[in-house]
């Protein structure tokens, strides 16, 4: 039995928005996992990273200049990649991600124009790292205080990430990730 027009063209239609949401889904995690180890810090530079937290600003890490691309994908870019911050800020957004990420935007109290992306992984990334327990803490510190608005010290290594539609994200697209801590200051 053949269709008529307009079954024709909402079958059509539906395949359309089928296939939209497939190449979506693929773009996400194509996007989400380049430089995967170096997100989970299981990268082959990971030992060179400097446990001891450098207090700073999101407006300076907002700030710094724009690694060149390619970036490498299973190696840091030091000096910033090789470094763990610890900064001050608004919490303004929390959202749970595709590939698993507790995804924080986050505001300078003092700058709050100046933006930025801090990730805190799913505690099945840490396993290798042996970081799964600091995953599970920040990550439950922030859905049980997560209240938008609130003061916060995030500590995390330093990390460049691709420019993609991500709104918040600094320019120079540089985050925290992973985040090691979260800790509510109010």
């Amino acid at each position: 039995m053949p269709l008529s027009r307009r079954n024709f063209r909402i079958a059509l239609l539906t395949f359309v928005a089928a296939a939209l949401v497939l190449i979506l889904f693929a773009l996400d995690h194509a996007i989400s996992h380049r430089r995967w180890p170096v997100k989970t810090l299981t990268d082959a530079d990971r030992a060179r990273v400097v446990r001891e937290p450098v207090d700073t600003t999101v407006a300076w890490l907002s700030s710094l200049p724009r690694a060149p691309e390619p970036l490498p994908h299973d190696g840091r870019i030091p000096p910033h990649e090789l470094t763990v911050y610890r900064v001050r800020a608004k919490l303004v957004a929390v959202h749970k991600m595709l590939d698993g990420d507790l995804h924080m935007l986050i505001a300078d109290p003092d700058v709050p124009s100046a933006r930025m992306i801090v990730e805190i992984p799913a505690p099945a990334e840490g396993t290798v790292s042996g970081l799964a327990e600091a995953f599970r803490r920040a990550r439950g510190e922030v859905h049980r205080r997560g209240a938008k608005g609130a003061l916060i010290r995030v500590t995390g290594v330093g990390f460049f990430d691709y420019t993609h539609w991500q709104p918040g994200a600094a320019r120079n697209g540089f985050e925290l990730h992973p985040v090691l801590a979260v800790e509510f200051l109010d």
